[in-house]
């Protein structure tokens, strides 16, 4: 009796891992084959089968591949239509088996229900500039990013109502940031990039070996990084063996810092960096300065007396990243004056939503060009602020405002724990992105990030669950 359970338990082990590396090729063949992506139909077809999925069970894979296919973007996309890919062709989906199934959905989202009231506000704020908008088309998709936004904040929060979902998502995320990690190390010490990456049009000396992994722009493979290291590293030192996980964390550590300055991004290294103190504070909390000031001094010592030249490699990138971007940060405040003088001249209501990176446009080239074109803002609260107006820039404030005051409060009332500081965490890295990226309204994953920490919170906060410890909720 004891071997056929033992077989059944081995053959049902074999089963999911020949699943999950089913699930693995797909995503390669989706992302190198031409319509690769309708494989995913495929793949969907053999889970019915084999698991007998309830409706329940579809609409919680279904928004797990809504989610991952996010982060992959045009990569699962139709050829010749980068805007219509798999993430958006699965929404309406999702949402039309919500509406068919009568799912608990006011449960789910009850505790946290001040942050959709707060996003919703911000965008029926911007809903009311359509009636001095100039453009509608302009408008209208930027309503739609809204959309997207809100969707992705609810699909987190309605996904992950309990600790196992979230274990599922943050161990499939791991998976992906290991991936991500494996695919950027490539780019920067060979110079060879997906097709779709940026590094392969801009003109610099150092594109060539910028990482973009799925991206295309390096500041966005940068805000990926940094927005999805807490959730990773916190995730992997939950394993059970404690060599393979001191291990494990240890390369996700040194490829994340790595590749985060391949990047040039200086915000995202303070980002990091930051992440890095707060984590070191949470593990440690009164040796921290003594471990900061062994740290400092061994790594004087050895940068003294051995000259490595891939540290000294690092170092001169970190240099130049801060020191050498002169022009940048300069056409930078030049479209942060543009952009309050706009604000301004619209006497604090708004251009109309999506209607200041086509003002911006004509500002900075100063003339109108005839094709559809945009000079991103690079700041996100400008950017809301400028489109909105007064009542724009106050609800999506408040939603931050409340955000962060929960995460601070959570890790506070949790002792300070590593564990409960990955809402915060999240939140330092949006803030970090909504200045370094050109637009952050379009990114999926900073609205992945933002709905993993209010799903967290949501689980282990607002619940008001008393729990010991991360892992007793």
């Amino acid at each position: 009796m004891f071997i056929i359970n033992w077989l059944k338990v081995a053959s049902r082990g074999w089963m999911k891992f020949l699943l999950i590396l089913l699930a693995l090729l797909l995503i390669e063949a989706a992302v190198f084959l031409k319509y690769g992506f309708l494989l995913f139909g495929v793949f969907f077809i053999i889970l019915l089968i084999y698991f007998r999925l309830t409706m329940d069970k579809i609409i919680y894979a279904l928004g797990i591949i809504i989610l991952f296919a996010g982060l992959f973007g045009s990569y699962l996309g139709i050829p010749g239509n980068e805007n219509l890919f798999l993430f958006r062709i699965l929404i309406p989906i999702h949402l039309i088996l919500l509406c068919v199934s009568h799912p608990p959905i006011l449960e789910r989202v009850y505790h946290v229900r001040a942050f959709f009231i707060l996003f919703l506000l911000f965008i029926m704020s911007m809903l009311m500039t359509f009636f001095w908008t100039p453009s509608f088309s302009e408008s209208f998709r930027y309503l739609y990013f809204l959309f997207e936004w809100l969707y992705i904040l609810f699909l987190c929060v309605y996904s992950f109502p309990g600790k196992p979902e979230l274990r599922t998502f943050s161990n499939l995320m791991v998976v992906f940031y290991m991936m991500m990690l494996a695919l950027g190390c490539f780019e920067s010490l060979t110079g060879y990039h997906l097709p779709q990456s940026g590094s392969l049009y801009y003109l610099t000396t150092t594109s060539k070996f910028q990482p973009t992994g799925l991206q295309f722009n390096t500041n966005d493979f940068a805000s990926v990084l940094t927005i999805f290291f807490p959730l990773v590293i916190i995730q992997v030192l939950k394993y059970p063996r404690k060599n393979i996980r001191v291990i494990v964390a240890g390369i996700i550590i040194m490829a994340t810092v790595f590749l985060t300055i391949m990047t040039y991004s200086r915000m995202a290294m303070l980002v990091l960096g930051i992440q890095l103190l707060l984590l070191l504070f949470s593990w440690v909390k009164s040796y921290i300065f003594l471990i900061l000031y062994a740290l400092l001094t061994g790594f004087l010592f050895i940068s003294t007396f051995y000259n490595f030249s891939a540290l000294s490699r690092l170092e001169q990138i970190i240099s130049t990243s801060f020191t050498d971007k002169g022009t940048s940060t300069l056409e930078r405040l030049q479209m942060y004056q543009a952009s309050w003088k706009f604000i301004q001249e619209s006497h604090y209501l708004g251009l109309g939503a999506g209607i200041l990176p086509v003002k911006l446009d004509n500002y900075m080239y100063g003339f109108e060009r005839l094709s559809d074109n945009y000079f991103a803002p690079h700041n996100y609260w400008l950017e809301a602020f400028a489109n909105g107006g007064m009542i724009a820039i106050l609800c999506i404030t408040s939603f931050f405002s409340y955000y962060f005051y929960a995460s601070i409060r959570y890790w506070v009332k949790q002792a300070c724990k590593a564990e409960a500081s990955v809402p915060l965490l999240i939140g330092v890295a949006f803030v970090g992105a909504s200045i370094a990226l050109s637009s952050t309204i379009d990114k999926r994953h900073l609205a992945i990030g933002i709905g993993i920490g209010i799903s967290i919170l949501n689980i282990y906060f607002f619940k008001k669950r008393k729990c010991q410890t991360y892992d007793d909720c």
